[in-house]
């Protein structure tokens, strides 16, 4: 009977299951509490970018409450738009095993937020840990650094910036002139005099000097238009580094704003050709280039712009988009290539530089997931090369030491 009951009975779960499951709820404890002390997430996705845990201290932080987040999709968590990305870039730990680090902004409970997400681990199932760590405060520093050099570097342009904008308007305003004082000639031609017929080959010729007056008039329109629309959004800039940006375009703006102060010192000479989209911000990536074509023009003395070039080029290299800002200038001293992207580090005399620009170069680019690297001889010149990543690229290769 003893038997027969006890073959009935349930056995009890052994002693080392229970141990396992004490030690897992230990842990995750543990790390409970280490995040409530912190302003961190840890979420784990698959390669869907399904969320298959989380912790935090505070649904405050998370775009759903907490409860509601385990077992959907970032898409329905976040929007297609906004979860792309992200899965992206899930995928891509996933299938290469390579740890990521990435920035993105957020509308959560508080507001909008700035995060920055790490890869925590890669596990033996098909998912990826992600610590996100919220940088609202360091991000909104950054971004007033980043306008401040914006602006740093408008003010060195408003020299050139003014010239360029003087030359359309003095050629329009003849222009407009000329046309004024030729319709009026045809006006008198056409009433006559004394019943006289009006001489037609004078008013075909001068209607068509009108019209060659009024379509000079209107390029030197585009041309301001595309001189302050290319002010105006650099000026205003924006703080996302998501979405799709025209690499040539933006470097073409770049080129726009800077043309006037390169031709002082030296002949520009272009290579841009057209290259895909990358992940990014195109009001960024023109505050790159223009800060590099600055530098290249002001390594080189004035008065010999015959004898100098700044050379410019786009193109695709493996899994990359490269931009190469080269010039013949007097080039930087080995000593100071190691410090070159450091804050405060400058090479110019007291009042032209803040010794931020190529350190907030280096900063966007390096948010933007690419590098930026530069080779330089003394007195042969300097390059400066940025690369980008396409779609499908890995994480960036570790730049060779200077």
């Amino acid at each position: 009977m003893g038997d027969s009951a006890g073959r009935g009975a349930n056995p009890p779960p052994p002693e080392s299951d229970n141990s396992s499951k004490r030690d897992l709820e230990a842990a995750d404890q543990r790390l409970r509490q280490v995040l409530g002390s912190t302003d961190g997430i840890v979420i784990e996705l698959e390669p869907d970018g399904r969320c298959l845990a989380v912790w935090t201290r505070t649904d405050e932080l998370l775009a759903a409450p907490q409860a509601s987040v385990v077992g959907r999709t970032l898409e329905e968590i976040l929007g297609a738009d906004v979860a792309q990305p992200m899965v992206e870039r899930v995928q891509r730990v996933v299938s290469t095993g390579q740890f990521e680090r990435f920035e993105y902004a957020l509308e959560v409970a508080g507001g909008r937020r700035w995060f920055c997400a790490e890869t925590l681990s890669v596990s033996p199932r098909p998912s990826v840990t992600f610590l996100i760590r919220d940088i609202t405060l360091q991000k909104t520093l950054e971004l007033r650094l980043i306008q401040a050099d914006r602006l740093a570097a408008l003010g060195t342009l408003a020299a050139s910036v003014a010239h360029e904008v003087s030359n359309p308007l003095g050629y329009i305003s003849a222009n407009l002139n000329f046309a004024l004082s030729g319709m009026a000639e045809m006006r008198k031609a056409l009433l006559g005099a004394n019943g006289t017929p009006p001489d037609l080959a004078f008013l075909t010729l001068t209607l068509e000097e009108c019209r060659e007056a009024l379509d000079e008039a209107r390029q030197g329109t585009v041309r301001l238009l595309h001189v302050t629309g290319d002010l105006k959004t650099y000026a205003r800039g924006d703080d996302s580094i998501e979405g799709w940006a025209d690499v040539r375009q933006a470097f073409e703006s770049a080129i726009n704003m800077a043309q006037g102060t390169i031709q002082l010192r030296a002949q520009l000479i272009n290579h841009l050709q057209t290259v895909p989209s990358v992940r990014g911000s195109e009001a960024r990536l023109g505050q790159v280039f223009l800060n590099l074509l600055l530098n290249a023009s002001q390594a080189i003395p004035e008065g010999a712009s015959d004898r100098h070039t700044v050379e410019v080029r786009l193109g695709v290299e493996g899994p990359w988009v490269v931009g190469e800002v080269r010039d013949s200038g007097e080039g930087i001293a080995p000593e100071h290539l190691k410090r070159i992207f450091d804050p405060f580090f400058t090479t110019k005399p007291v009042g032209v530089g803040t010794g931020l620009g190529l350190s907030i170069c280096h900063s966007i680019v390096k948010g933007l997931g690419g590098e930026i690297s530069v080779e330089s001889t003394v007195g042969q010149g300097t390059c400066f090369r940025v690369m980008l990543p396409l779609r499908e690229a890995a994480t960036p290769p570790t730049p060779e030491p200077i």
